[in-house]
């Protein structure tokens, strides 16, 4: 399973697409509020989320695993293409 799109929405949440079909948004209020994470604060810095398949990074050293968006959008409200 690899991240293949990842779209910044209103509201610090994030739509992540895999290549096995399950896509769904996440919302990272919780995440900003910590640590390194307070950087995304900023829209513009938000705005400029991507993806290499394995990771949803910002920077280099700001990044979340895909498995665990992954596993975040099964254990809520998957939406399956």
């Amino acid at each position: 399973m690899k991240a293949m799109e990842v779209h910044p929405l209103a509201g610090y949440k994030i739509k992540v697409t895999f290549n096995d079909g399950v896509s769904g948004i996440v919302d990272l209020n919780g995440l900003i509020s910590k640590g390194i994470f307070q950087q995304l604060k900023d829209e513009t810095a938000f705005r400029n989320v991507i993806t290499d398949g394995t990771a949803i990074a910002w920077f280099d050293e700001l990044e979340i695993d895909a498995n665990k968006i992954y596993t975040e959008i099964l254990n809520r409200e998957p939406i399956l293409q």
